[in-house]
């Protein structure tokens, strides 16, 4: 092959290449939109049996005769959750949701607010009230008192309240000790307000992939194949905002669209990696394969991306991937054969299985995949150089025709 037709080879490639983004944006696309209709199941879920849930801290309001009500927030504040989770399924998709045993303690210190207050109520707010599964016992001073829902007023969300009374004799500066347990269910994630003069919240549960969320990561964790625990301790001054929030995110690190969504941003490296590979084979072998035939493989490794969502939605995502990366090697190993009628096939055959697994290699690789990706192109380069460093040598030594 002379200089100027491999030029021109090179030109056509260049613009099947270019081509082939459209169908490999467009099952880019397809993947987002199986993405976003996961999300919509896992929202009808959520509407369902309970959403993600938020705790708040649990606060003291003070009526007074003349003036607002007065907020009086806790002196300590002791969250216990113990967490188990279940995977439901509707459809072909699945949804994590969980039950939560919550164990919330400590104290508040009495006020002249709450000495002169005409009545003072103690409230807690949760943000999703579906997911109760049973009242919360509340203790107070060692005297146990039924929490009620209360409506919120101007379109507030509703809240658990309980009028409280203070001891005859109670001063200001006394301690008044809670408790409170309650059984929680919800979804994708539970977080805790972390509202005390000082906050600390204990999270266990047997799910393996936590992703711990909020203003404040935990100051001690152990995740497990079995399970997690994780501690946090937030201090008053260190709180931004009533927003603020501690907590976890049950994550599902099998999500097949995100990294088959991953999967596709190394497309047109994979494409031009195997492009490459054969023109190295038609240089070395003096068989030609034409244009057609290189849009043919193209649009075959492109296909890839769309088989791949295919089997990941059903199996796991590793397997899917051996599964899609087999079937495409195969069929292109047979084209290749039928093409140069050699064994130069076969070699080409084993550079896609060498390609495939690069790339799941990248894949796994969240922290080095620019690194490795870059390396990779550099590699790319290499050889395109070494392929063109000989054209001119090589057309000399053609005799003219």
């Amino acid at each position: 092959m002379n200089g100027k037709k491999l030029a021109k080879k090179f030109a056509f490639i260049g613009g099947i290449t270019l081509l082939l983004l459209i169908p490999l944006l467009m099952i880019n696309g397809l993947i987002y939109e199986r993405g976003n209709t996961k999300d919509d199941v896992q929202y009808e879920v959520a509407l369902a049996y309970a959403d993600s849930q938020v705790v708040g801290a649990p606060y003291i309001t003070s009526a007074i005769k003349g003036s607002k009500d007065i907020t009086e927030q806790c002196a300590t504040l002791d969250y216990k959750a113990t967490v188990d989770t279940e995977v439901l399924h509707r459809a072909i998709y699945d949804v994590t949701t969980y039950s939560s045993t919550i164990e919330i303690c400590g104290q508040f210190i009495v006020t002249d607010n709450m000495l002169k207050a005409t009545t003072n109520n103690l409230c807690l707010k949760i943000s999703d009230f579906k997911g109760l599964r049973s009242l919360p016992q509340l203790t107070l001073n060692g005297e146990a008192i039924t929490l009620e829902r209360v409506n919120g007023a101007n379109g507030e969300r509703p809240y658990l309240a309980a009028s409280i009374e203070l001891a005859k004799g109670t001063r200001a500066g006394d301690s008044l000790e809670f408790s409170l347990t309650m059984e929680l269910c919800g979804t994708e994630s539970l977080m805790f307000s972390p509202m005390g003069a000082e906050t600390t919240l204990a999270v266990s549960s047997s799910y393996p992939h936590p992703s711990f969320q909020g203003e404040f990561l935990p100051e001690e964790r152990e995740v497990r194949a079995d399970g997690f625990e994780a501690k946090w301790r937030v201090l008053s001054m260190n709180v931004n905002s009533s927003s603020d929030r501690i907590g976890v995110e049950f994550i599902d690190p099998a999500n097949p669209y995100l990294q088959a969504e991953r999967s596709t941003k190394y497309g047109i490296l994979i494409i031009v990696l195997v492009f490459i590979a054969a023109l190295f084979t038609e240089f070395m072998t003096r068989k030609e394969i034409n244009i057609v035939q290189y849009a043919v493989v193209g649009l075959s490794l492109v296909l890839f991306y769309s088989l791949l969502i295919s089997f990941a939605e059903f199996i796991l995502f590793g397997y899917a991937y051996i599964a899609a990366a087999a079937m495409t090697t195969l069929a292109l190993t047979a084209y290749f054969r039928a093409i140069l009628k050699s064994r130069s096939a076969y070699i080409l055959g084993a550079f896609v299985v060498v390609v495939y697994a690069a790339n799941f290699l990248l894949l796994q690789m969240e922290n080095f995949a620019l690194l490795s990706g870059s390396i990779l192109l550099f590699l790319l380069l290499c050889v395109v150089m070494y392929l063109t460093a000989n054209i001119s040598k090589h057309d000399e030594a053609t005799p003219a025709q």
